[in-house]
């Protein structure tokens, strides 16, 4: 008796994330078949069936899911916004890309909202990833080194401020110390928000200590965030750069970020002396 595999539709972004999910999906017995996105760095082995999407051309990508009978599909990875060059669409895709093309200047929840809507129009059922692949959800939790009392009142105190500065619907993380923002992520996204605090810090390395080390990188979701396609990630990765930003440790919401290769993240924390936090922001909401 021959087992039929079940079909799933990568759409691949950037980051370790749609690396990991892609050779665990092949893994379980998945027979993928991938949409490279015009950002993604991200490298298809040849045995792999895919196509390099073009948004002018974004109709292709749709008969080429179609052709090999693909109902289900999960967007992997950090996607940039769409940069679209509409003397080069083609008619069938501006068909496609119409609602799209109206809310380029609004913000990512709405943007998301239309894809969304654009693949559901078309007939796919959107997967979240970490449906997929359940290991990539953290339990509520303290991981890594322990916290006392007064990190706990911080964490509480850095929650508050997220869930009012997620409602602005402009980034997912921010890092928070004493009180104080350190860093709000913006459309460059959360590295470059650590980097900034990196750089910030080496060039005042004669200022007090309190300034130049400390602090909590806070990550979650914003309202009405469209998890199918816009989850938030943390990884290994995260945790060193958060280490050489001199952070102590990290705060997720529990069931909305994705932890990439949750051992070894596990391990980073544990090796580099920091902490991380798995919270229900729910429970903090005003």
């Amino acid at each position: 008796m021959v087992i039929k595999k079940k079909k799933i539709g990568l759409i691949i972004g950037s980051g370790e994330l749609a690396t990991y999910c892609m050779e665990q999906l092949v893994l379980l017995g998945y027979e993928t078949t991938i949409v490279r996105l015009p950002c993604s760095k991200v490298k298809i082995k040849k045995n792999l069936d895919y196509i390099a999407l073009k948004y002018e051309e974004i109709n292709e990508a749709f008969f080429f899911l179609k052709q090999r009978q693909i109902n289900e599909i999960a967007l992997i990875g950090y996607m940039e916004r769409p940069d679209i060059d509409p003397s080069k669409v083609n008619y069938r895709s501006q068909i496609l890309l119409s609602k799209v093309f109206s809310i380029l200047n609004k913000g990512d929840g709405e943007i998301f909202s239309a894809i969304k809507q654009m693949f559901v129009d078309q007939n796919f059922t959107l997967v979240k990833v970490q449906d997929l692949l359940p290991e990539l959800i953290l339990n509520a939790g303290i991981y890594g080194s322990p916290i006392g009392k007064k990190v706990l009142k911080e964490i509480e105190a850095g929650v508050k401020i997220f869930l009012n500065y997620a409602m602005l619907d402009i980034g997912q993380s921010l890092v928070f110390q004493n009180g104080h923002c350190l860093g709000l992520e913006t459309i460059t996204g959360t590295d470059e928000m650590i980097r900034a605090i990196i750089n910030f810090r080496e060039r005042n390395n004669k200022r007090s200590k309190e300034i130049l080390s400390g602090g909590i990188l806070i990550k979650g979701s914003k309202p009405d965030q469209v998890l199918d396609i816009d989850t938030p990630v943390i990884g290994p990765d995260t945790i060193k750069l958060a280490k050489n930003a001199k952070l102590n440790g990290l705060v997720i919401e529990s069931d909305k970020v994705i932890v990439v290769n949750k051992v070894s993240t596990i391990d980073t924390l544990k090796s580099n002396n920091m902490f991380l936090a798995s919270v229900k922001f729910f429970g903090y909401r005003l």
